[in-house]
């Protein structure tokens, strides 16, 4: 008793079986119910690769192979996967059929083409056979990217699997320990995530990684609580020597000791602050804030600077200082260095004017 397998255009398979181990071509047919006046062509899928038309009279030698394709039609359209030759009756196939032709599932298909670029072959594609030549489809490995979306900002990576920590870096966070992260996945309730908790990005729905800032108990300040990025603590030790962060009332701030200011003002120095954004560097950093209040030595008040903003119990003074259309805010270029060079620019304005 020989086993086999056969499909139809369905391309569904089912199990059969025969008595003769070498039966000719409508032999075999009429054990499936097939009669020789029936129009269907029988394709034999090849164990090496590859598919054989088998006529009425050939005999089948299983050997080769045991899966069968029995399908409605009068001609047979001939095309090669792989430099292998396959035949099938209907002038389009599809994915689904490049798929049931060659258990190949780990790779992507191309359909060659000579005068434009290759097509990548997916499930909305149909390849049209009833073309002059040989149609040459090629299989091969394609890298496979999946996107993550943390606090607004979308990373894009090669690997099914990233740590949170990695995550949040790659989208410039680097103080990941000041707020509480949560995973959020289509359909399914946001779930409480660490730094170290791994995220299978494999998932069916876009995930989403939302961090939210921690509480400061009682408001108060609490120091030293989160971390500027490398480049610009390496600045900021380099220029001013003794930096701190805070967070005060919930806002976090970097903080100054004896800024000096330049000659005009009626203070040599004073304790500057700016706010850092909770998704700095995407976010901007803007405006800037002196301790205690500045004037000029001719007794004026720079302008925009008559708003007051509590810090560490202090009233500081708030200079509304922005950039213009033309020099918007860069996240690729832009950071802590480049807003000191802002604010040098505008207390040299004031008393150069």
């Amino acid at each position: 008793m020989q086993q086999f397998s056969f499909s139809h255009s369905d391309l569904n398979f089912k199990n059969g079986t025969i008595d003769d181990h070498s039966p000719i071509g409508s032999q075999f047919l009429r054990s499936i119910g097939y009669s020789p006046k029936d129009d269907v062509l029988l394709y034999q899928l090849l164990k090496q690769h590859g598919m054989e038309e088998i006529s009425l009279e050939e005999n089948i030698d299983f050997d080769k192979g045991d899966k069968f394709f029995i399908v409605e039609g009068d001609r047979s359209f001939k095309f090669k996967i792989n430099g292998f030759n396959y035949e099938w009756p209907e002038s389009q196939i599809t994915l689904k059929h490049l798929h049931s032709f060659t258990s190949i599932t780990d790779k992507s298909f191309f359909l060659s083409r000579q005068t434009e670029e290759d097509l990548l072959i997916t499930d909305e594609i149909v390849v049209n056979l009833d073309r002059s030549g040989i149609e040459d489809i090629y299989t091969k490995l394609v890298k496979q990217y999946f996107e993550l979306n943390v606090n607004g900002t979308k990373i894009k990576v090669d690997k099914a699997q990233i740590i949170v920590s990695e995550a949040l870096a790659l989208a410039g966070i680097q103080d990941g320990h000041n707020y509480q992260m949560f995973l959020k996945v289509q359909g399914e309730p946001k779930v409480e995530v660490q730094s170290g908790s791994i995220i299978d990005l494999s998932k069916p729905g876009v995930e989403k990684l939302r961090l939210i800032p921690r509480e400061v108990n009682n408001g108060d300040v609490s120091l030293g609580q989160f971390e500027v990025l490398p480049k610009d603590g390496e600045y900021l030790k380099q220029v001013f020597g003794n930096f701190r962060t805070i967070i005060d009332q919930g806002r976090r701030w970097l903080v100054v000791e004896n800024y000096e200011l330049p000659d005009g003002y009626n203070h040599k120095k004073v304790t500057l602050a700016i706010e850092i954004p909770s998704l700095y560097p995407q976010a901007e950093i803007d405006m800037f804030y002196t301790y205690p209040r500045i004037n000029l030595t001719n007794g004026l008040t720079p302008s925009c600077t008559d708003v007051d903003q509590i810090i560490e119990g202090k009233s500081y003074q708030r200079w509304s200082r922005h950039r213009s259309p033309l020099s918007q805010w860069n996240p690729v270029i832009d950071s802590v260095v480049t807003h000191f060079s802002l604010i040098e620019e505008s207390l040299l304005r004031e008393v150069q004017q």
